[in-house]
């Protein structure tokens, strides 16, 4: 492993090490050596890219951060020195120049693996590189490994959901006792940016909220606090001066944070956006949940995971239920999930009309701790179903691991 020798880890380097010690409890000797092989993860988007340094037993020990990777918000020069800056930062708060990984996962939706490879050269080594979109990890994150549906409200929006079919393989040994082959099946929907798509997306309740201001400008919509809100909210002098602003994508969905804030001063026309909004990111989740219980149905097999121990009769599956006789969790998050309650009432009823039995839960974790926990799967150094008390404690220790 190309890291820091034993020899030479200085006072810095020591210090560094075992402040993450403290924070979570794991990962470093009391020489301020990192125990076992390291992982690393990168979280990236259209605003920001996250770096991930962790131990086997998935402590963190290092975080860095860059600006975006996504190829619609970034060059590709752009890019590159985004990871670059995360990968370097990670690194400095773990106390090393350069290391060598077990697997590098990199959840950058818009960014080739090309990208990321230039990025971490000459800082980070894997053994085994992966990329992908940001589905898994704001799936695993959320979720970790049960099944459920996952709708992601930020900027944009999209929804992704797992499902589960066990299938009976031949009989082991002499104990004739059958093993169960666990199959995901993954179904994702929207996604489709701010033209096509992005339903219930902040964008979308920024977008809503000032062609309802214009209304209520030209006495043609209800009354409306908005109205005040936007001339504030974008230093705009007068209300026509709105329509001449250069809005970016990031700055119409900014004021998502007002409409929240006037629905909850009792504003109706803010309130109907908002629940609007919950309907549609509610349909999304079900839309994912209807073709998982439909391939269920159908017996379509998923993608192979590792087999689990025997073995249980599985029911058959119920309608409306993406998964074998277990309760299906829906998971909305992102920065809209925490708006006022006209949209958190409205997608708790758009999931529950479909499914009576589904359970509303908060996130486990944020994408960037998903994109950690797929990384430690790929370097089998995590069991499904399984998170480490080092993952944890250093959620604990670190916001940005906690959705």
């Amino acid at each position: 492993m190309r890291t820091t020798p034993a020899n030479s880890v200085d006072s810095e380097t020591r210090e560094t090490r075992e402040t993450w010690a403290i924070r979570t409890g794991q990962g470093v000797d009391a020489r301020g050596q990192v125990q076992g092989p390291l992982v690393a993860a990168v979280d990236g988007g259209g605003t920001k890219t996250l770096f991930l340094l962790a131990t086997a037993d998935g402590t963190v020990i290092g975080i860095g951060r860059g600006g975006p990777v996504n190829a619609l918000f970034a060059s590709a020069d752009e890019a590159i020195r985004s990871v670059q800056q995360a990968a370097a930062g990670a690194l400095r708060e773990a106390g090393m120049k350069c290391a060598d990984v077990a697997v590098l996962y990199a959840s950058a939706p818009g960014a080739s693996r090309d990208i990321v490879s230039a990025g971490i050269d000459g800082l980070v080594s894997p053994a085994r590189l992966e990329t992908a979109g940001d589905e898994m990890a704001v799936l695993t994150g959320a979720l970790v490994d049960e099944p459920g549906v996952v709708v992601l409200a930020g900027t944009g929006s999209f929804a992704v959901g797992r499902g589960i079919r066990r299938d009976c393989d031949s009989q082991a040994g002499d104990t004739g006792r059958h093993r169960v082959v666990t199959r995901y099946r993954i179904a994702t929907r929207g996604g489709w940016g701010p033209l096509l798509g992005d339903e219930g997306s902040a964008y979308a309740i920024g977008l809503a909220a000032l062609r309802a201001a214009a209304l209520a400008f030209d006495n043609r919509g209800e009354h409306t606090c908005l109205c005040d809100m936007a001339l504030e909210h974008f230093d705009a002098p007068h209300a026509w001066s709105l329509a001449t602003m250069n809005m970016s994508r990031e700055q119409i969905a900014s004021f998502a944070v007002r409409v929240s804030q006037a629905s909850a001063a009792g504003d109706d026309v803010a309130s109907a956006i908002l629940a609007q909004a919950g309907r549609d990111l509610g349909r999304l989740g079900v839309s994912v949940l209807r073709e998982l219980a439909e391939r269920s149905a159908t017996g379509e097999p998923g993608e192979p995971v590792e087999p689990v121990e025997p073995i249980e009769p599985i029911e058959p599956v119920e309608s409306g239920n993406a998964g074998h006789g277990r309760r299906i969790l829906a998971v909305l998050t992102g920065g809209v999930s925490r708006a006022a309650l006209p949209l958190i009432a409205a997608f708790r009823d758009e999931i529950l009309s479909f499914s009576p039995d589904a359970q509303i839960v908060p996130p486990q974790f944020s994408p960037a701790g998903g994109a950690l926990l797929v990384a430690l799967e790929i370097a089998e150094l995590r069991e499904p179903g399984m998170v480490s008390a080092g993952l944890r404690a250093s959620a604990e220790a670190c916001s940005e691991l906690r959705a």
